[in-house]
């Protein structure tokens, strides 16, 4: 490695680290000096100009710092060298083990989420809201994850992958969003709008640069995401309530574990919603032909309090005395009762006939605008 690459990345490096610690630059780049063996940054210029680099173990520790630090898709070790040559992804599910029992950690949104037999923790992304261990109930008293020790270790891997999460999001931002100036005006993230006061949508506090910052702009009070942090309270210009100011004792820190054993086998919740989807499921599997998927498309599903189920067939598009066999046999195997009937609506086409000579939708319109093509009001009559 050319060392005036080595210093371009460790510039880099320091940058990085001091927006991911939110923390003036300097420090950053003294932090990284003290890692090399200098006393500040000053002196790795000094050692530069006069033609030092850095050794492979001073890379190292380098690195060492940003895989505590950073996100392991930000700090992953490259398998041809060192993180400092080459930045690689992480893949989308990492895996470990805890008193040799195996657990997944994945982060969406934000969200960490570590999983294991039987369990499943969900640290949020805001700052401020509790994080939540959900237990199988059927095997609750089998589980490791019951015991208080195993618990804390998997919060505590957890906890940890959240703030990298939180350090990789503030490295990316722009350094005003995460650090207020003398006034204490800062930057949001999304919109860009620069303020000393921000408020929320969700529980109407007034925030202060400082602490929107410190907070990675979710709400200290009520953790709403940086959504919903605006510069101006609109939505109170027409009432009589007025934002109130939040005071730094207000502030909430993350809470302790909340445990939730429950029952987390699935169960089927026959509702109307559900039984009119299967059913004109299986009257589509009925039809024979176009015009009769379109009748049972066009078919009016009641479901009675006691889930009976009421179909109403057109009979201009499903054939009186056809048996919707399908559909008998989804109500059989669920249970309930099946009542039809035949009336004439009005159709959304005309001539509901040309669909029985093909099974094809693209055939029947081809056939239906054809036939509408015939009653053009400038077509001679014969």
């Amino acid at each position: 490695m050319k060392p005036n690459y080595s210093l371009k990345k460790l510039k880099e490096l320091s940058k990085r680290y001091a927006r991911a610690r939110r923390v003036p630059l300097h420090q950053g780049r003294d932090i990284v000096a003290t890692t090399l063996e200098f006393s500040h940054w000053n002196e790795v210029m000094k050692a530069h100009r006069a033609g030092w680099s850095p050794t492979k173990a001073q890379l190292s520790r380098v690195e060492n710092m940003f895989i505590d630090l950073l996100p392991a898709n930000e700090s992953s070790r490259s398998e041809s060298g060192s993180y400092i040559e080459a930045l690689i992804f992480e893949e989308d599910v990492q895996h470990g083990k805890i008193e040799g029992h195996e657990y997944q950690l994945t982060v969406s949104l934000g969200d960490v989420h570590m999983c294991g037999t039987g369990w499943h923790l969900h640290v949020p992304e805001a700052p401020n809201k509790a994080p939540r261990l959900e237990i199988a109930k059927q095997i609750e008293h089998e589980a490791p994850v019951n015991e208080a020790r195993f618990q804390h270790q998997a919060l505590e891997i957890a906890l940890k992958r959240a703030e990298q999460e939180r350090a990789g999001i503030a490295s990316d931002w722009p350094r005003r969003t995460t650090m207020p100036d003398k006034q204490g005006v800062v930057r949001h993230p999304i919109n860009g709008t620069e303020e000393k006061i921000w408020y929320c949508l969700h529980c109407d506090s007034s925030i202060t640069g400082e602490q929107i910052a410190n907070s990675l702009w979710h709400c200290p009070s009520c953790a709403a995401s940086p959504l919903d942090i605006h510069e101006n309270a609109w939505w109170l210009e027409d009432s009589d309530t007025e934002a109130k100011p939040l005071s730094d004792a207000d502030i909430q820190r993350r809470p302790d574990l909340v445990v939730d054993v429950r029952d987390t086998r699935l169960k089927l919740d026959l509702n109307p919603e559900k039984i009119t989807l299967l059913i004109r499921s299986a009257l589509i599997e009925d039809a024979s032909n176009a015009s009769e998927r379109l009748g049972a498309l066009y078919a009016e599903i009641n479901v009675h309090e006691d889930n009976d189920v009421w179909i109403t067939f057109d009979e201009d598009l499903w054939p009186e005395g056809k048996d919707p066999v399908s559909a008998l046999a989804v109500a059989a195997l669920l249970g309930i009762r099946v009542e039809q009937e035949v009336c004439l609506r009005e159709l959304p086409f005309a001539w509901p006939a040309l669909g029985e000579h093909t099974f094809s939708t693209v055939e029947y319109t081809e056939i239906m605008l054809k036939a509408y093509a015939d009653q053009r009001a400038d077509k001679p009559i014969e």
